[in-house]
Order: C-alpha cells, then structure tokens, then sequence
C-alpha cells in the first residue's frame, strides 16, 4: 500500500489553518486520524493523502492552495530525511538525499537528478497506484522543495526555472512571485532547474558525519518500507557478501525460490533486486567509511565491485561523492 509521511499532513493543516478552516474539521469530514500528528514517523496512505487534499482544495476554494503549503515545509515534514538534508554539507548534498530517500517520505514518490556543469535538473513524478495527485500536490512538492533549499542554505537559493505538467492557472503570476524564476507550464515533466553554482553553497547546520549517521537510519526504514520479503533479500545479500559473491541466482537459491519468483516478489513490493542491493551496499559503505576500519579497495571487494573504481562511480551516483571525499570529510569533522 503507498503511504506517505504525517510531516506532509501536518504542513496541509497549518495551511489550512492558516486559510482560516481549522483542519479538525477537514479531518473529521474524510476520517483521518489526527492523532497520528503527534508522531513524525506515522504515515497515512496514499488514498488518505488524496481525499485531504480534495478536501483541503474543496474547502479553501483556493487554486494556489500547494503553494500555500510550501512555505510550511521544514525539515520535520520529511522527518529523517529532512533532518539529513539539514546537516549536508552543501545545497546539493542535500539534494541528492533528498533524491535518494524520496520513498520515505512518499512511497508513491520518484525523484531523478540530472546533473551537468551548469545545472542540475531535479525531476518528480509520483505512481500513487490510483488516482494521480492533483495539480496542488505538485506544486507544493516543488516550490516546497526550492522553499527548503533557502530553509537550509546560507543564502537564498533561486531556481533558474521552474516546469509544471499541469496547464497554466488563472494567474501564473502566483507562481512566479513565490518562486522568483521563470515559470512553464504544458511541460513534458515537472522538474526543477538549478544553476550548478548554488549546489555548492554551504548549508548552514552543516555536519557531515551526523548526516551520514541519519543515512544509515534512513536506509534501515527504507529496507523496512519495503517489507518483510526485501528485508530477507538484504539478509541473503549480507550473506553473500561474506563469500565474496553477490548474484540474483545466489540469491533466489538460498530462499529457495526461482529467479522469476524473486524479481515478482520484488516487484510487488515495489522495489528491484538492483535497488535492494545499493540500497545495502550505501548502508554498508557509509558505515565502514565512518568507521574509518578498511581501505577503500578492500571496501569494494567485500561489497562485491569488480575494483576501486567501480565502487567509486556507484557510490558517487549514490550520494553525489566519491567515497574518498566522504571519508574525508568525516574524519576533519571528527578532529
């Protein structure tokens, strides 16, 4: 079942609030439990998510709505990985965590990064397994995302432009002003476009061996989001990885079972035998590099990478460094 995160909720009802319609009414309306609010981690499914923002839409008569939304978004709405996002070292660190862990804080979610030497091109796209989101969702997700990079920054960071799917409201105007960028719309894709400058400026809280400790928790409730049959995948994986060999036919043998049946066992949790396994080699990297207990070679052996390099170039698609700089910067934040 597709669920997302209460941090979402709770930054709808302050709006809502906001707008003047006190959301315990809007909740009572549609059957969600407020109390689940209390507790960052809880989550509501996606038809739940769907019904409140029908609901919230439907009560405020407000089109701009999601927009209304962003500017309540702070790092407790992605609870870990806001938290995460808010000790990266940079405006792009942050991002490519945003990026990585974006099932956490919707299971429904999909975010890809693009990145050239000017730009880098955050995208999001969400399969909710029903009804799609409405065009207000996207437009928090997005002004809410570019609103939470200036959050964390040490300066303002201003997109060079925004695209929307969803056709050109009324007042466009609405947009740009909140954005301060160019604003598309009838696009192919709803995406962010970021000047590869701003991914480097500092993040203000930074601190990168809290963060990389708030990975390894975020990895571990990614595993256990995807389920009781994923988390056994991971468990034969470890296992592998002590005879030095890692294969989805290894794999399917020791939970006796088909390679077909493994991948549809997977499939259905809405996850890959290759996500599965980054998702555990990143846990394991990211402890053994703040361990500082193994050299980057024999890492990548005991992971299963054919050589260093190999290892390097998954780990920086992963995470947006080479594990070198990671350890590195954990060792000048530790001394």
């Amino acid at each position: 079942m597709k669920t997302g995160l209460s941090g979402w909720v709770l930054a709808i009802s302050r709006a809502l609030d906001a707008e003047g319609i006190p959301h315990q009414r809007v909740f009572t309306q549609i059957g969600m439990d407020e109390t689940r609010l209390e507790k960052g981690s809880s989550r509501y499914s996606q038809d739940q998510l769907t019904a409140l923002w029908h609901a919230a839409v439907e009560e405020t008569a407000n089109p701009y709505f999601g927009l209304k939304v962003a500017k309540y978004i702070r790092p407790a709405t992605f609870h870990v990985v806001g938290y995460a996002m808010s000790c990266s070292a940079t405006v792009g660190d942050a991002l490519h965590r945003f990026a990585r862990y974006a099932k956490l804080i919707s299971s429904s979610a999909i975010v890809s990064l693009a990145e050239t030497p000017q730009q880098l091109h955050l995208q999001v796209s969400f399969e909710t397994g029903g009804e799609p989101p409405m065009s207000q969702a996207i437009d928090a997700v997005l002004a809410g995302v570019v609103s939470f990079c200036s959050w964390i920054g040490a300066e303002e960071v201003v997109p060079v432009e925004v695209h929307f799917k969803h056709s050109r409201p009324e007042d466009g105007n609405e947009y740009a002003e909140q954005l301060k960028c160019p604003v598309y719309f009838d696009q192919d894709q709803d995406c962010i476009v970021f000047d590869a400058f701003d991914m480097h400026r500092p993040v203000m809280a930074a601190d990168e061996n809290l963060a990389s400790l708030l990975d390894s928790l975020a990895i571990h409730q990614m595993a256990d989001l995807s389920g009781r049959f994923s988390t056994k995948v991971r468990d034969c994986l470890r296992q592998q990885f002590a005879n030095g060999e890692v294969s989805k036919r290894a794999t399917a043998k020791l939970l006796h079972m088909t390679e077909r049946t493994l991948l549809r066992r997977l499939s259905e949790e809405g996850t890959t035998f290759k996500e599965v396994l980054d998702n555990l080699r990143e846990e394991l990297a990211c402890e053994h590099l703040r361990q500082n207990n193994i050299s980057i070679q024999d890492l990548s052996s005991m992971l299963g990478f054919s050589d260093a390099s190999t290892f390097s170039r998954a780990f920086k698609r992963w995470t947006g460094h080479r594990p070198s700089t990671t350890r590195s910067a954990i060792s000048t934040t530790n001394t």
